[in-house]
């Protein structure tokens, strides 16, 4: 079954880009072990992934009792977040490859993340990957983040792109949901959660990898069925 041809790539970053989701994960659980309000914080994690500041504010609202203890933890998380990242963020397997590919191919590149867009340049910067997206859309850019449509929809509208044209590269539920909400193709390259079956016949693809991109988005001009 022949597919459209994508004229521009929005990708997600934290577990699609970076390796980053193990890394918030470990450190929500090191700071919620230590006197943090959630309980089971390894499994309770993974029900954030994907949600920018405001949603995440409304999540920890279920275990404390203001928005500025919620605040708090948040804060708490981010900075011992951002120590271990000086020395223990890399990227994800296939991601170079996979941006060379797309550049090469003349396709439009874009992050769209529910990290604040300062931050977001900032890790993308230490890492060697800002030069290779003509724009970044932050969580704290928007009015609603994912599971929203309103990200990718806006990412679009940036690019001048038609939804039906951009391909969006997730991991998390929560993006997948905003992204197949916007009338995008979605690839999923599963981190901490696995695909679900109830979104899975909508995808575009499941990869197991970024390094299986490349091959599977093909030159520009020549996508084919799956």
């Amino acid at each position: 079954m022949a597919r459209p041809e994508y004229e521009a790539v929005l990708w997600d970053m934290d577990g699609v880009l970076l390796d980053s989701e193990r890394l918030v994960q470990s450190v929500f659980v090191e700071v919620m072990t230590n006197g943090g309000p959630v309980p089971d914080a390894e499994r309770s994690y993974l029900e954030t992934i994907g949600l920018n500041r405001t949603g995440l504010i409304q999540w920890f609202l279920s275990y404390v009792d203001s928005e500025s203890s919620a605040e708090y933890w948040i804060n708490q998380t981010r900075d011992r977040y951002t120590e271990r990242a000086k020395t223990e963020l890399v990227l994800k397997p296939g991601v170079i490859e996979s941006l060379e590919h797309v550049a090469r191919s003349g396709r439009r590149q874009m992050v769209v993340t529910s990290t604040r867009a300062e931050l977001a340049e900032a890790k993308l910067a230490r890492v060697g990957l800002l030069g290779y997206f003509e724009s970044l859309l932050g969580g704290d850019q928007v009015t609603q983040g994912k599971p929203h449509p309103e990200p990718y929809l806006v990412g679009c509208s940036r690019l001048d792109v038609a939804p039906a044209k951009a391909l969006v590269v997730e991991d998390s539920p929560n993006g997948v949901r905003a992204g197949l909400a916007a009338g995008c193709a979605v690839v999923h390259v599963p981190d901490l959660v696995p695909t679900d079956p109830e979104w899975e016949s909508r995808l575009a693809v499941r990869l197991h990898s970024l390094e299986a991109f490349p091959d599977w988005l093909g030159p520009k001009g020549a996508e084919t069925g799956r």
